[in-house]
């Protein structure tokens, strides 16, 4: 496959640096630095796994900030829906179905019940122990200090969980939520979960040569040639995609607090 080499002007490399020194004390920041990039020995459980792919796709199409119906849901509510919990209902997407309309707020609560009986199926049929043995890939690498070439791994694991595990992937499960579970366990540094504050970042920070396109990303390899953008821009200019990505989501939210950041993500 062809390669592309991208070239920044000066311009684009500072705005890059300006959107993390803006953000550098913000708590959501500085949570995701703590989380996801310094050395650690991650230990990742079944429910954390659960609990990490409901916030996926609770926030795939609605509001996440520190005051949405969906954080007051993942603060608050979460254990409603546990990997125990459901393992004791006979119809697990009806029973998360009724507690999320009950929560108020939260928008195709019939689409996440649903995702959440056949993932369930799916796992507790051999997939846990598939499961964990991609993971592991990712656990060993954060064991140690980024390198670029790390995205190649979070890269082919991301694609794992929206198109192989279990040979079809998680369900309803795309390229942006699978960063995003990976991302909010701590898991990942380069690979990110690219959405609409994103791409809006870009057209307006970047002179790219075209239109980042929102409804495009549902390619996968058009949200590949979009995440090797970021990723060579935020290499030129000396930071990590992650926190690139937490700086420009916590700009549009200024009333992130340390409780909320560590109760979401």
């Amino acid at each position: 496959m062809a390669q592309v080499n991208w070239e920044f002007s000066e311009t684009e490399i500072s705005n890059v640096r300006r959107i993390i020194d803006e953000q550098e004390n913000n708590p959501f920041v500085q949570k995701r630095r703590d989380q996801n990039v310094i050395e650690a020995e991650v230990s990742i459980t079944a429910d954390h796994f659960w609990n990490a792919h409901l916030a996926a796709l609770l926030t795939s199409q609605q509001r996440s900030g520190p005051e949405s119906h969906v954080s007051q849901f993942l603060k608050e509510e979460i254990q409603s829906v546990s990997l125990d919990q459901c393992r004791d209902v006979e119809r697990i997407g009806e029973y998360v179905s009724g507690i999320l309309e009950e929560h108020g707020g939260i928008r195709y609560y019939n689409n996440i019940g649903e995702a959440c009986e056949r993932n369930f199926e799916r796992l507790d049929t051999d997939g846990w122990d598939e499961l964990w043995g991609e993971l592991e890939k990712l656990i060993e690498i954060r064991k140690r200090k980024p390198r670029d070439s790390d995205y190649a791994v979070e890269r082919e694991v991301s694609t794992y969980l929206s198109e192989g595990f279990a040979g079809e992937g998680f369900h309803r499960v795309g390229s942006k939520q699978a960063r995003n579970i990976l991302q909010i366990l701590g898991l990942t540094r380069f690979e990110i979960p690219l959405d609409s504050r994103i791409t809006k970042w870009l057209n307006t920070n970047l002179d790219l040569p075209y239109h980042v396109s929102g409804s495009g990303l549902s390619n996968r390899e058009y949200y590949h040639f979009i995440s090797d953008i970021v990723q060579e821009s935020c290499s030129t200019a000396g930071v990590l995609p992650c926190i690139f990505d937490a700086a420009v989501f916590s700009s549009y939210d200024t009333n992130w607090t340390q409780s909320n950041a560590d109760a979401i993500f």
